[in-house]
């Protein structure tokens, strides 16, 4: 006899592993997880009767995800699919795949149903969040042999876009969405500048630009200053987003923009506030 015993899983009587979940009247094998909700965590508070009832609605939801047109795809890494007119969306948290997580591109319904699809209704999210985590890192230079400091001190910012959704579902509680494939990385000379008095004195005078909570620090955001202050598409302004432009990190600016303004467009469809 073996020093485990082996149970049985308590939805499709198939054997089951040691490090199989395990909800309230017994254990659940790999094929009956992959039936659930990727979305789904709860199975020590959950019953067999309703883990029963979540497969049969997730096969419900397969079908209706077939009918919705769904008019707007966002993300890169996980992907969220929104159809505006019904006011439901469907989302995953990741789509790579590949034994190097080679990105996977959803291309068709066939795809989304491969995934599973868990169809959402815009009034059941009761909390919506845009979350930036930033990290950094100082940048240096080989001078005699020694790594040095340039002046400025050059950072490296490393900024991941995620949604975080807070649900009134059956069996879903919350989502976690990443939006970018790998961090948005910009090159900056000398440190983000998180307080300017003359921006704020622009703020002040002109009501530009709008001010926005990221990871509780006040970060301007000049979108419209720039259509006021450019005269030209090509002009580069001094500041974007508390970084310094360069013609090195232009692109990079534009990048975390990019995610930004597709976090802000998904909010503002989901809960109608894009603040």
């Amino acid at each position: 006899m073996g020093l485990f015993k082996k149970e049985d899983c308590c939805l499709c009587g198939g054997k089951t592993g040691l490090l199989d979940k395990k909800c309230r009247d017994g254990k659940v094998c790999k094929d009956c997880v992959k039936k659930l909700s990727v979305w789904f965590d709860d199975y020590k508070n959950t019953d067999k009767l309703h883990l029963e009832g979540q497969i049969g609605v997730r096969k419900t939801y397969a079908d209706m995800a077939m009918a919705y047109p769904f008019t707007k795809v966002f993300g890169q890494f996980g992907v969220i699919l929104i159809d505006e007119q019904e006011k439901v969306f469907v989302a995953f948290p990741d789509t790579s795949g590949g034994l190097f997580g080679r990105q996977r591109v959803v291309r068709s319904m066939e795809d989304v149903i491969d995934l599973g699809p868990d169809v959402i209704e815009f009034r059941q999210v009761e909390d919506f969040e845009i979350d930036i985590t930033e990290t950094s890192r100082e940048e240096k230079r080989t001078v005699n042999g020694q790594q040095v400091s340039y002046d400025p001190p050059h950072i490296l910012y490393m900024e991941t876009f995620t949604l975080r959704l807070k649900l009134r579902h059956p069996y879903i509680k919350t989502m976690s969405i990443q939006l970018n494939d790998g961090a948005v990385q910009i090159h900056n000379e000398g440190r983000r500048l998180w307080t300017d008095p003359g921006r704020k004195l622009a703020a002040h005078l002109l009501g530009l630009p709008r001010l926005v909570k990221e990871d509780q620090e006040a970060v301007f955001d000049n979108e419209s200053l720039l259509r006021v202050f450019l005269r030209s598409e090509y002009d580069m302004p001094d500041y974007s987003y508390g970084f310094k432009c360069t013609p090195r990190n232009w692109e990079e600016i534009r990048r975390y923009h990019y995610y930004l303004a597709m976090a802000r467009e998904i909010q503002t469809i989901i809960t109608g506030n894009g603040g």
